[in-house]
């Protein structure tokens, strides 16, 4: 396997806005190759504390040089569970980061079936050691449940996604990442311009096997509790789907009035839990020099003194 150079993505934009210093407790919730907790471990002081977690038994190996810090701990699990865990166990943070999607490092390793333009099986698991793999989906679900996650989770337009089915239905079983795209250039061609058709297919069928944004959404939801009162979160998303995700989680925890203008006082109930910042975009220059950077979208927020839901 080729090696590559791992690029953090929008790093020092997520330093700023994370704004880590003195003993803050701060937390990487996608550690993937460490790029952004290395950097983020030199902003803290000597009490501070930087909580890694991946779902990725392979993230682990890459945590190790940064385990002889006496700051840093890695948590190996989904997101969702480890920060909801923290809560139950009465832990808070000052700082909390997502990079959502796929490592490089999982692209890159053709045994993990994440990437569409070479041959590995069909497996595109976060955790090989979790649920079912790709090729089980695809071998088993029915015609309107991949028509549905294709849509859904890929932006896969509706001719397309139904031309893509039953080519895949036609090809079963499927076993090979390049089984998949063959199934969809079948399908739908090959465009001189608009990028890989398969790209958005595989982003589906991933997606939806690691329930990534139903996590997403539980890991968010843990967040508001978990940091304190001028806590800051970070989320930088590279689909649409988990973009409006968290802009709409943002925009509801901002507490705003859902009453009908004709009452004369609030009985919603809204109140201000997040405070929404800046919506921030790569620079010229890193999308440059990281192509794979270009569609990275990061949104930010902080916490309120306001108690969380359920408090």
């Amino acid at each position: 396997m080729a090696t590559f150079r791992h690029r953090p993505v929008m790093l020092e934009e997520v330093v700023r806005e994370l704004a880590p210093s003195g003993g803050d407790v701060v937390v990487d919730a996608t550690f993937g190759g460490g790029g952004h907790a290395a950097r983020l471990l030199e902003e803290l002081g000597p009490e501070g504390r930087l909580v890694g977690i991946d779902r990725d038994p392979e993230a682990r190996g890459r945590a190790a040089r940064l385990l002889e810090d006496p700051r840093f701990s890695f948590e190996l699990g989904s997101y969702d569970e480890v920060l909801w865990r923290m809560v139950r166990q009465g832990e808070r943070a000052d700082a909390v980061l997502f990079d959502l999607g796929i490592s490089s490092f999982q692209v890159e390793d053709v045994r993990r079936g994440f990437s569409y333009t070479r041959e590995g099986p069909l497996d595109m698991r976060m955790d090989p050691g979790s649920g079912p793999p790709a090729a089980d989906f695809l071998n088993t679900a029915g015609e309107e449940e991949i028509f549905r996650v294709l849509v859904e989770y890929g932006d896969v337009p509706r001719g397309q996604a139904r031309r893509v089915v039953q080519e895949i239905l036609h090809r079963r079983p499927l076993r090979t990442t390049t089984d998949l795209q063959e199934a969809v250039r079948a399908a739908v061609g090959w465009a001189p311009r608009g990028g890989n058709p398969a790209k958005r297919v595989f982003q589906a069928v991933r997606i939806h096997i690691n329930d990534e944004l139903g996590a997403l959404r539980r890991a968010l939801e843990a967040v508001e509790r978990l940091l304190v009162p001028g806590g800051r979160l970070v989320v930088i998303s590279f689909h649409s789907g988990e973009d409006r995700l968290v802009k709409r989680f943002i925009a509801e925890k901002e507490g705003r009035c859902s009453c009908p203008p004709e009452l004369p006082v609030c009985v919603c109930g809204a109140r201000p839990v997040l405070r929404r910042g800046p919506v921030l975009r790569p620079s010229e220059r890193e999308v440059a020099e990281n192509p794979r950077s270009a569609s990275a979208r990061m949104r930010v927020a902080v916490r309120t003194g306001e108690p969380p839901e359920g408090a």
